[in-house]
């Protein structure tokens, strides 16, 4: 939480070619995410109130009053490759929201932040990650994503991802509760990457 570290590479592996066929063969049920804000972004959720409520229950296109309850929803079912990987490897004792996120060829995400601080505050794991797709991070740079990778992100840095590429790019957020075998995950990460910088 005070490293200042932009993004961190966890040393966990994870079944993309598997998992990427389960995204892809959703394809028709994704939905537009933030409106028109951010051109060709869309999201399907695996784990929160339903399949289609991509956003924070917060956010001023719901009517809830309090936090609603969380739970796997279809899209799981549909994913057994995928939700298996989150119950099993995935170190969380609880799920808040799960989702797949969609940026088509030609689409981007508009620079914004997603919290006032600067902390490694999200989990973004690259379902897939096309040719022509650059994520940008304010004081960082591009982020060298490969397919398969998971990466905690420093969210409260202003970002933005942009798509000159020609196949669908796919990525899942995670959202939850760390167990402290998740905190040692992150710690043999650091340490990994540490090894990687000393190398060079």
């Amino acid at each position: 939480k005070s490293s200042n570290c932009p993004s961190l590479k966890l040393d966990l592996p994870m079944p993309q070619k598997e998992m990427e066929a389960e995204a892809l063969a959703l394809m028709d049920e994704f939905v537009k995410h933030r409106g028109e804000e951010h051109p060709g972004w869309h999201s399907l959720v695996l784990h929160g109130y339903d399949k289609q409520t991509t956003d924070d229950w917060t956010s001023n296109a719901y009517d809830f009053k309090s936090r609603p309850e969380y739970k796997w929803t279809e899209i799981a079912d549909a994913c057994p490759v995928t939700t298996d990987w989150l119950k099993n490897t995935w170190s969380y004792s609880t799920f808040d929201r799960v989702r797949f996120m969609l940026l088509m060829p030609g689409g981007c995400i508009r620079e914004h932040k997603d919290y006032d601080t600067r902390k490694l505050a999200a989990y973004n794991v690259a379902i897939n990650n096309p040719e022509g797709v650059e994520f940008v991070m304010e004081d960082a740079g591009l982020i060298p994503w490969q397919p398969g990778d998971a990466r905690a992100i420093d969210i409260g840095r202003r970002h933005s991802v942009r798509h000159l590429g020609t196949e669908p790019r796919i990525h899942m957020i995670i959202h939850g509760a760390p167990t402290f075998e998740h905190s040692k995950l992150v710690c043999r990460s650091y340490d990994k990457l540490l090894e990687e910088l000393n190398a060079k």
